[in-house]
C-alpha cells in the first residue's frame, strides 16, 4: 500500500491530484473528525457540511427548522448557531434523528477540499482509529490530509496519521511511504509511541483548547483512541454511514 500525508489542505489542493477512487482520509483530531463522528453515532442524519456560516444559515432557510446550525469560529460557537463544536454535547437526546449543518475553521473546509478531488472520502481521528484501518487495508494506495489549525500545521493531526501508518505496519499491510510528509508523520508518532501524551501537552491547539477555552474534557474525548466503530463518508456535500 503507499501512503502519503498531507500536513494541510492546501498542500493537498496544489498537489497533481484529481478524479481519484482510492481513499482519501480527512483528520482533525481536535475537534471536527470527533464531533462528526460522535454526531453520527448517536442517530443524526443528515449531517450537511457547508464552509462559511452564511452558507449555512441559507441552507437552513431552504431545509426548515428541524436542522440544527452547528460549529465554530476559533474554538467558539458561531452567533446564531444551535451547537458548538464539542463532542460533548452531540447526544442522542439532542441530535439523534435531527439533520445538521455544519461549519468548522478547520475540518469542514479539509472535507470540501477533498471532495473536489475524489469520490471516496473517509473522516477518521483517533476515536475510529482502528475502524477506519480496517476500511482502508484493502485498497493499494491511500491519501491522509491533516485539517491542521487555520491553514497551519498542527501536531495532533500529524501525530494521527502516523498513528494510522504504524497500525498499517504492525497489520503487515506494508505501507510504502510516499513523501517525506509521510515518513515524518511516522517518525512523529515513534517519537511519543511511549506517552503519546506529551505530544498534546506541547502542542499548540490542544493548549488553547484546554487552558484558554476550558475545553479540557473535548481534548480527553477526542484522544480517547477506538472510542467508536464508525467510519463516515463524505459525497455531494452529505457526511453519512
Amino acid at each position: 500500500m503507499h501512503v502519503d500525508v498531507f500536513f494541510t489542505r492546501h498542500e493537498f489542493t496544489r498537489a497533481n491530484r484529481d478524479g481519484l477512487d482510492y481513499p482519501i482520509i480527512v483528520i482533525d483530531v481536535l475537534r471536527a473528525s470527533s464531533t462528526l463522528i460522535q454526531a453520527l453515532s448517536v442517530g443524526a442524519r443528515p449531517i450537511y457540511i457547508i464552509s462559511t456560516p452564511m452558507e449555512a444559515f441559507k441552507l437552513k432557510e431552504k431545509l426548515g427548522d428541524a436542522v440544527l446550525l452547528c460549529g465554530e469560529r476559533e474554538g467558539l460557537i458561531i452567533d446564531g448557531f444551535d451547537m458548538g463544536n464539542s463532542p460533548l454535547e452531540y447526544t442522542r437526546q439532542r441530535v439523534g434523528g435531527r439533520p445538521l449543518i455544519f461549519c468548522s475553521s478547520n475540518g469542514s473546509q479539509t472535507l470540501l477540499a477533498a471532495a473536489k478531488k475524489s469520490s471516496n472520502v473517509l473522516l477518521g481521528g483517533f476515536v475510529n482509529l482502528s475502524a477506519l484501518v480496517e476500511r482502508i487495508i484493502k485498497y493499494d494506495r491511500v491519501d491522509i490530509i491533516c485539517s491542521g489549525k487555520l491553514g497551519r500545521y498542527c501536531n495532533e493531526d500529524v501525530f494521527c496519521a502516523g498513528m494510522i501508518i504504524q497500525t498499517l505496519i504492525n497489520k503487515e499491510a506494508k505501507p510504502v511511504m510516499d513523501s517525506d510528509s509521510a515518513t515524518a508523520a511516522n517518525w512523529l508518532f515513534e517519537r511519543y509511541l511511549s506517552d503519546p501524551r506529551d505530544a498534546l501537552e506541547l502542542s499548540e491547539h490542544p493548549v488553547y483548547l484546554s487552558m484558554e477555552l476550558n475545553y479540557t474534557e473535548d481534548v480527553a474525548f477526542c484522544t480517547n483512541l477506538d472510542s467508536h466503530s464508525v467510519v463516515p463518508f463524505f459525497k455531494d456535500g452529505v457526511l453519512s454511514l
